[in-house]
């Protein structure tokens, strides 16, 4: 018997090898697929799980980036005012003295120089709190992740409060300086008896954008910095020092200067959206005869072929007998002065309604998706570094 099962081993081994490296192959190779199957579902699990966190994490930065700009944009905007104050010019205009006309002149240049530092000063704000939180934020997360503590909550405070000198310090007082110098320039042949269409008004803003852009040392666009920050970080930690490089890197990289010159130009599409409004109002409450003067105006317009300024509101205010056509109105550069000076003589104010032109140039800001792409960009780079 165990001579006949040796024999049949014997004629048949090779067989039993093949067959069994066969199926110990199999068993290896269906129990290494398995591990590695397990391994892969891990793995996915480990990168849903990073991305949910970090999706929870960069969302809980936006929200507090969004607070923090308004809770800041409220103090810029009164520091604002403070810098372009109409307040004694009013006060000595309403006394009538004999220097009038040069009073006048002084509102024309504070009130343009103050809707132009609105503009300019509001993007600029938006755009380095979302660099600084976004860059706070990533690296806020990578101690998350690490369970490391590089990120005191001193650091926080000393790194965030750089911001205040743009607010509290030189900032805001330097870019309405430079921006009244250029103000000056472009409105000193313009007289207060010289009548503006919108379309006057949009070009005068565009001309204004351009000589305001043009000094590349202090170009409010690609010079953020130069107003937003210290020019030296006045703490002595390496982390701070490092945070503080980069978030200057990053306000002059072509992405910042792309996004703030961008939300420059769409400010003043809404200070003129604004403007026309106010103009609809003021012409409501004209007298007839005045009315009849604007009419006559309008057919003029139209007989001469000019075609109607590019705002997005376009208001059809008053009807008498013919349509007038707010686009189409002259109102002379005295009369546009109250209206441009009413429109930013109030800081920002969430609860009005509706909103007055800083508050909605801030809200517009933060809203803006260029200026929120900006931000994820800075989130995701610092975050994964």
């Amino acid at each position: 018997m165990l001579s006949r099962l040796q024999d049949f081993l014997s004629r048949h081994r090779r067989k039993f090898i093949v067959t069994g490296v066969l199926v110990g192959g199999t068993i290896f190779a269906a129990r290494y697929a398995q591990r590695r199957f397990v391994e892969f579902q891990e793995k996915q699990a480990r990168e849903f799980f990073e991305r949910t966190r970090r999706t929870t994490h960069f969302e809980s930065t936006e929200k507090t980036c969004n607070q923090v700009i308004l809770g800041m944009g409220e103090e810029m905007c009164q520091a604002v005012l403070r810098e372009c104050s109409t307040d004694e010019l009013l006060e000595q205009l309403r006394q009538n003295p004999k220097n009038k006309l040069e009073l006048w002149e002084d509102m024309k240049i504070v009130a343009f120089t103050r809707l132009a530092t609105y503009v300019y000063a509001s993007s600029m704000l938006v755009i380095a709190l979302r660099v600084q939180l976004n860059l706070l934020g990533g690296y806020i997360y990578r101690d998350i992740m690490t369970e490391q503590k590089q990120v005191t909550d001193e650091l926080k405070q000393q790194y965030l409060s750089l911001i205040r000198h743009f607010i509290t310090e030189s900032g805001i007082r330097d870019l309405a300086r430079y921006i009244r110098t250029q103000v000056i320039a472009v409105t000193k042949t313009m007289p207060l008896s010289q009548q503006l269409s919108l379309s006057d008004l949009e070009q005068l803003f565009w001309s204004l954008q351009m000589a305001i852009n043009a000094d590349t040392r202090r170009d409010p666009n690609s010079r953020m910095s130069k107003y937003l920050l210290p020019s030296q970080n006045p703490s002595h930690s390496p982390l701070l020092q490092k945070m503080f490089n980069e978030t200057l890197d990053l306000l002059e990289s072509e992405d910042a200067v792309g996004v703030c010159s961008h939300n420059v130009s769409r400010g003043f599409v809404l200070a003129c959206d604004a403007i026309a409004e106010s103009m609809g109002e003021t012409l409501q409450h004209l007298p007839q005869a005045q009315v009849q003067t604007q009419q006559e105006q309008n057919v003029k317009f139209n007989q001469a072929g000019s075609s109607g300024a590019g705002t997005s509101k376009i208001q059809n205010g008053l009807e008498n007998n013919n349509l007038l056509n707010i686009n189409r109105v002259l109102l002379a550069l005295a009369k546009l002065i109250p209206i441009i000076s009413g429109l930013t003589s109030r800081g920002f104010d969430a609860t009005s309604r509706p909103h007055n032109l800083p508050t909605q140039l801030l809200t517009f800001y933060v809203v803006a998706e260029k200026t929120k792409t900006l931000g994820a960009n800075v989130y995701e780079s610092f975050s994964s570094a």
